[in-house]
């Protein structure tokens, strides 16, 4: 489980066995318009990094896909030739001595309060959201609103055949038929980043998570699958304009940002370490997390390191 789907796992792993939008901290909200640039090379967007005797190849990609969704991986199969790693972003551990832990928490998101109750102004979103999953009236009705939306979020991928395991599946299957080894920048404790979101969040971050989920699930299946069909074209613009209230819902709980944000520094010193060796090898991290304002990609540079877009 890597750093661009750690955030949704942290939390759907809990429901599977007056805030606002704007007071939310998004650490990949703003980007560097100098690295959104479409890839001139066929299929999806890379950057680079290189000083004297090393480069590294970023391949940016989304949180999931819509099942069946292809792409040209000619470029990645060129580039994993002689490739010494391929480095993927922070990956999140739990074993089974978390088991308790995780059930007990995942009564915290459950509410004696009806769903309907607790998230009245939403009825209407609420209503069409169940509709459009073909949920009855009372679906969801013993959650809180985070655990509703959390819970929602995930029927919800299920419904439009997101698959959350691609690209990166087909990238580590290459990878192994180019004999080159995988290592993730980091590892995490998941459990840690679970206790602090759901016992620390307020009633009203999880209306602002509710809501958010609401409607994407009320836009449908369409700019999630536009942004998927960008990305396999290269198109950086199209692949990041996809819906992220999902991601901005878990963002507004606690200690999530703070996640996001050590995620990020820990990609840039996975790269700079990789730096020390010659040769190349390829990263393969989310697109909005090397484009971002003070993202990986612009940390990097900051670094002293060459940056090269798509484009080049």
């Amino acid at each position: 489980m890597r750093r661009r789907a750690l955030l949704s796992f942290a939390m759907a792993a809990l429901i599977a066995g007056p805030a606002s939008a704007q007071a939310i901290d998004d650490p990949e909200a703003n980007v560097v318009e100098e690295l959104v640039v479409s890839a001139r090379l066929p299929g999806p967007a890379w950057w680079r990094i290189s000083d004297g005797d090393t480069t590294i190849y970023l391949l940016g990609v989304l949180q999931a896909l819509p099942q069946g969704q292809g792409w040209d991986t000619s470029v990645l199969e060129r580039r994993l030739d002689g490739a010494f790693a391929v480095i993927l972003p922070p990956e999140g551990k739990a074993g089974l001595g978390d088991i308790p832990a995780a059930l007990a928490l995942r009564g915290r998101l459950k509410s004696d309060v009806p769903l309907d109750t607790a998230a009245a102004s939403l009825a209407p979103k609420l209503a069409r959201a169940r509709a459009t999953l073909g949920k009855a009236p009372d679906a969801y009705r013993q959650w809180s609103p985070l655990g509703a939306g959390v819970a929602m979020a995930g029927d919800y991928r299920k419904a439009v055949r997101l698959e959350s395991a691609e690209p990166e599946r087909t990238i580590a299957r290459l990878a192994r038929r180019h004999r080159v080894k995988v290592r993730p920048a980091a590892t995490y404790k998941v459990m840690p980043v679970i206790k602090t979101a759901v016992r620390g969040h307020s009633p009203e971050a999880g209306l602002v998570c509710l809501e958010g989920v609401l409607d994407e699930v009320n836009a449908g299946a369409g700019a999630a699958r536009a942004a998927a069909r960008a990305w396999a074209a290269g198109d950086v613009r199209g692949a990041i304009s996809g819906p992220r209230n999902f991601q901005r819902c878990l963002l507004g709980l606690p200690g999530m940002a703070e996640l996001e944000r050590r995620g990020t520094e820990d990609e840039v010193e996975a790269l700079s370490a990789a730096m020390k060796t010659p040769g190349h090898a390829v990263a393969v991290y989310g697109v909005r997390s090397l484009v971002a304002r003070d993202g990986v990609l612009d940390q990097m540079r900051a670094r002293g390191f060459e940056v090269s877009t798509p484009g080049e």
